[in-house]
């Protein structure tokens, strides 16, 4: 079996998972998922022993009681479960004083901030007409066919699936409707993160990562792609016409990248059961 060596790798290949699908048969992601493989206590076996996950309570001790309840961490643990890690892997929601979610090489450690979780819950998540809008600024608020519990869902799996991997694409390894509620939570995610912040500065282009909604662009794009009956709708809605002849191609090649670099540290046979997962639960309609 081959294991990630470098630490650094380790961080980077966890976007191995956004690609495993394509070393499956198409016709997986559009079947049914197998409930005895979804549910937590009939697959134990969706464990990763270098994935660790931990919550802290402080200030936002409400929110705190409410992710742990849903067991978030624990989820995404699970998505991460084919991945060949050599080193620890750390997952934890705290609070870090500003809106933000990052990975930490230095004690490899994905943090998910309160502060994000909290504005995705009460802004980004919420119907415009209930939020003061900001003048002259695009309008805020759940995007028109993105529900609430898609909105908070969808965007906490592919922000923390985002900053553990740095890959934009990393949804895309699940049956085509989780795929679609990340796709549609983390599009409604950024173009409300933009909304905030409509003036964009020289220091902002200039920035190693690229701006909010380019990256909601981005990942619809890489999404219709792959599959392009599936989020055909989504695109049309979403991504400008002048985009969309361009994404087989974009995917085509991101696809022969991780090929090429991360599908020998993928657990094809633990993905194939990753890839009949829920993201959706009955009372996250209640969220």
């Amino acid at each position: 079996m081959k294991i990630l060596t470098n630490a650094a790798i380790a961080a980077t290949a966890i976007s191995a998972v956004a690609f495993a699908s394509l070393a499956v048969d198409a016709v997986l992601a559009q079947t049914k998922p197998d409930q005895s493989i979804v549910t937590k206590e009939q697959a134990p076996e969706l464990k990763n022993s270098n994935v660790v996950t931990r919550y802290t309570g402080w200030k936002y001790q409400a929110l705190y009681e409410r992710v742990k309840k849903r067991a978030v961490l624990e989820e995404i643990s699970e998505f991460l479960s084919p991945l060949k890690l050599k080193k620890k892997l750390i997952f934890e929601t705290t609070s870090c004083g500003v809106v933000n979610a990052f990975y930490d090489p230095t004690d490899q450690t994905v943090h998910l901030c309160y502060e994000m979780l909290d504005w995705i819950e009460n802004v980004a998540a919420v119907s415009p007409d209930k939020l003061r809008q900001i003048p002259d600024s695009p309008q805020r608020g759940l995007l028109p066919g993105v529900t609430r519990a898609e909105a908070i869902v969808g965007a906490i799996a592919g922000v923390a699936l985002h900053e553990t991997g740095h890959a934009v694409f990393v949804m895309l390894q699940f049956g085509s409707e989780v795929a679609r509620v990340m796709i549609k939570g983390m599009f409604n995610v950024t173009y409300n993160w933009q909304a905030e912040s409509p003036n964009i500065s020289v220091a902002a282009l200039a920035d190693s990562h690229s701006l909010a909604l380019q990256r909601g662009f981005a990942i619809l794009c890489l999404a219709y792609g792959k599959e392009p009956d599936t989020f055909k709708d989504l695109a049309q809605a979403w991504l400008p016409p002048a985009r969309q002849p361009s994404c087989a191609r974009e995917y085509r090649q991101a696809e022969n990248a991780f090929r090429k670099t991360i599908l020998p540290y993928v657990d094809q046979a633990l993905m194939k059961k990753v890839q009949q997962m829920q993201i959706l639960r009955p009372d996250d309609s209640k969220l």
